[in-house]
């Protein structure tokens, strides 16, 4: 209890508590076979809809079911009886996705708490002894500098890190396998676009000459059931997103997938080597639609596999915490 109490006065003196006023102090629970995992899930509080939303939540469902205690910081995207919410505020700064925030005092035991935080994250917020790092996006080197040294670094895939070492998988992608399907509409025709990362200053001029239809907006127009609607009414969609699992959306729904403005130093072939989980019905670039063509009925069994591989880099990493902490 000596190293839970220090840790609470740590807090106190960084946020200058007034040690005066009364504060319930939440306690994360953990045993002598049950650790506590804190994944900073706060950068989907707003956001929800975002893919680095989805595989945060869909990581602290993975770690309840292995019988663990895990802690968020906004309702569940996947509710499990292990996951509990530390209530938090979010306080926006500007008209972007910076965001400041506000959480319920807690308190654990440092020698059995985990914290599992996003590459976005700097420094260490909760004080933690054990911290990994997930990097869900490209990474730059002045968020590296506020990682601790003894840190683990984990992917979700391959992405742009300066450092000099590959990070092990950490994948969570729910693959959606049951809510996107091929309608058969004997309809199907045209493109649509739906407008995500690395949309370049000339995109949508670009788009135009498509005569595409923008699906973009298809959170606020119904989500997921309005998405895979729409999309099964055109052949092809375009995205300038070469990371998104849009794409494999698209896919499912038998709209094959093209990745514009593509990196003229990589083959389409080593495009797939490196993000698998775009390996059937996506055209990486326009002079690759005849691949996505011919691929775009491997797709849902491809995904199935994949699936099963991204559980097992849950399990191993279960295992290195299981045997280190417990």
């Amino acid at each position: 209890m000596n190293g839970i109490n220090l840790k609470i006065k740590d807090f106190i003196k960084k946020t200058k508590i007034n040690l005066n006023k009364k504060y319930n102090i939440m306690i994360l629970q953990s045993s002598e076979n049950k650790l506590s995992f804190i994944v900073n899930t706060m950068i989907s509080i707003g956001f929800e809809h975002k893919g680095g939303s989805y595989v945060l939540h869909k990581l602290a469902y993975e770690l309840a079911e292995y019988g663990h205690n895990v802690y968020v910081f906004n309702e569940p995207f996947y509710p499990h009886n292990n996951i509990t919410v530390i209530p938090t505020k979010r306080h926006p700064i500007g008209d972007g996705w910076k965001s400041n925030f506000e959480w319920e005092i807690f308190s654990y035991n440092p020698n059995k708490t985990v914290s599992i935080l996003p590459q976005t994250t700097f420094g260490n917020p909760f004080n933690t002894i054990h911290n990994v790092r997930w990097i869900l996006h490209h990474t730059t080197q002045q968020q590296l500098d506020t990682f601790g040294d003894d840190d683990l670094i984990y992917k979700i895939a391959e992405f742009e890190i300066p450092i000099d070492y590959v990070p092990k998988d950490l994948i969570t992608l729910d693959y959606n396998i049951n809510k996107f399907s091929n309608l058969n509409q004997t309809t199907r025709a045209g493109f649509c676009h739906i407008i995500h990362k690395n949309t370049p200053d000339w995109g949508k001029e670009f788009l135009d000459k498509f005569n595409s239809k923008d699906l973009s907006d298809w959170n606020d127009k119904g989500g997921l059931e309005y998405l895979n609607t729409e999309l099964n009414k055109y052949e092809y969609m375009l995205t300038f997103d070469d990371k998104t699992y849009l794409t494999t959306i698209s896919a499912l729904c038998g709209t094959k997938a093209i990745i514009l403005n593509e990196d003229k130093l990589l083959t389409p072939y080593q495009y797939r080597q490196l993000h698998p989980i775009q390996m059937y019905g996506v055209a990486y670039g326009l002079t690759n639609i005849t691949w996505a063509n011919n691929t775009i009925n491997m797709v849902e069994n491809h995904l199935i596999e994949l699936e099963k591989n991204d559980k097992e880099t849950v399990k191993e990493f279960v295992k290195y915490w299981e045997n280190k902490l417990l």
